[in-house]
């Protein structure tokens, strides 16, 4: 083989290494983003108390904005009041 073959082979390598490299950096930035989203969840429907269900509801009828806690504390207590009446 020439040297310029060789050459072109040991740029190549040094590429794929860096590629694996890159796509494991964005592995890790996907899972730390999913995790944040999931306790960013977890903390609206802790301090909202509803049900993750009923966050899932708010959050696609509003996908544009977030819900803040207040907010979704009122839907969750009207959702309660709704439950309860039905149970009546």
């Amino acid at each position: 083989m020439s040297e310029k073959s060789d050459k072109l082979r040991a740029m190549l390598e040094k590429e794929k290494e860096r590629r694996i490299k890159l796509n494991n950096r964005i592995e890790i930035l996907e899972r730390r983003i999913q995790e944040e989203d999931s306790a960013e969840v977890n903390e609206m429907v802790r301090t909202a108390k509803v049900t993750p269900e009923q966050l899932a509801a708010l959050l696609r009828q509003s996908a544009a904005t977030t819900p803040n806690p207040a907010a979704l504390s009122a839907v969750g207590a009207t959702f309660g009041k709704e439950v309860g009446a039905d149970e009546d």
